[in-house]
C-alpha cells in the first residue's frame, strides 16, 4: 500500500467547498485539512457547531461582525458565532457564508453532530450540507463494531435502529456500519458535489484488515458509489485508498 495525502486524495484545490459529515472524527479531519492547506486562504466554518481550533497559527472570528470585516489572509481562519455555555463555534447564517466563500481558496465545513459517539443515525434535517458545496465527506469508524446498540454508543439511537434494522442492545454487525454509510436515509442522505468516505482510527494490522474488508464489501455491493474511499487515522496523518 502506498502512503499519500488526504487533501490529494480528497481532491482538494483553490475553489474547493467542503462538507464533512458522519461519526468519528470530522473535527479531527478538518482540522488536518486546513493544516495541509495553509499556504492558502483557508476558511473553516460550522453548518452545525464546531469546537474552535486545536492547531497553532489560526485566526478566529466569533460574532457575524467579526467574521464579515475580517480581511482573509493566507493560512486558517475560523469563522463562527461563539456560544459561551458550551464554548463552541455555531454556524452564520447560510447567506454569509455564501458570500465569504469568493474571498478564500478553499472553505472546509463541519456539516454534522454526533457527541463524539461512533454511530448515528439522522434526523430529518440532518446533515447540513449546502447545495453549493464542491465536496461531501463522510467519516466512520470500526470502533462500534461488536458493541451494544445503545445511547453510549450511538447518537440518536432511535434513527439509527431504525435505519439498520437493529435492536436496542443488539451487537453492531458490519452490515449495520454498512447501512448507516450506504443507505438512501443514513450518512450520505444530504450530499453536494462529489462524494467520499473515509474510515479514520485505522491504527494498526488489526484495524486496516477490518477496513480494508469494509471497503471491498460496500465495492461489491455498491460499485461506483463513492468518488473514492480512503482510511486511515488523523492522529498518524497516514493515509491509503480503499
Amino acid at each position: 500500500m502506498k502512503k499519500c495525502n488526504l487533501s490529494s486524495l480528497l481532491d482538494i484545490k483553490s475553489g474547493s467547498v467542503v462538507a464533512v459529515t458522519g461519526c468519528g472524527g470530522k473535527t479531527s479531519i478538518i482540522d488536518l485539512l486546513a493544516k495541509q492547506n495553509k499556504d492558502k486562504k483557508v476558511l473553516v466554518t460550522p453548518a452545525t457547531k464546531i469546537f474552535p481550533p486545536r492547531i497553532v497559527d489560526t485566526f478566529v472570528c466569533d460574532t457575524i461582525k467579526s467574521c464579515i470585516q475580517h480581511e482573509p489572509a493566507t493560512g486558517v481562519q475560523y469563522f463562527g458565532i461563539l456560544n459561551i455555555k458550551n464554548g463552541k463555534l455555531e454556524a452564520l447564517p447560510e447567506d454569509i457564508v455564501f458570500k465569504l466563500i469568493p474571498r478564500y481558496d478553499i472553505v472546509l465545513m463541519e456539516a454534522d453532530g454526533s457527541r463524539g459517539l461512533p454511530c448515528k443515525g439522522w434526523l430529518d434535517d440532518e446533515p447540513v450540507v449546502y447545495s453549493w458545496s464542491t465536496h461531501t465527506v463522510g467519516v466512520i469508524t470500526m470502533s462500534a463494531a461488536d458493541k451494544s446498540a445503545t445511547g453510549d454508543i450511538v447518537h440518536n439511537l432511535h434513527e439509527f435502529l431504525s435505519l439498520t434494522g437493529l435492536r436496542q442492545g443488539e451487537k453492531i454487525t458490519q452490515q449495520a456500519l454498512e447501512d448507516m454509510v450506504c443507505l438512501p436515509e443514513g450518512m450520505f442522505r444530504k450530499t453536494a458535489g462529489v462524494e467520499y468516505l473515509i474510515i479514520n482510527r485505522v491504527e494498526n494490522e488489526v484495524t486496516i484488515h477490518l477496513a480494508e474488508n469494509f471497503l471491498k464489501n460496500i465495492n461489491g455491493k455498491y460499485p461506483g458509489r463513492f468518488k473514492r474511499m480512503i482510511f486511515g487515522s488523523a492522529y498518524m496523518d497516514v493515509w491509503y485508498e480503499g
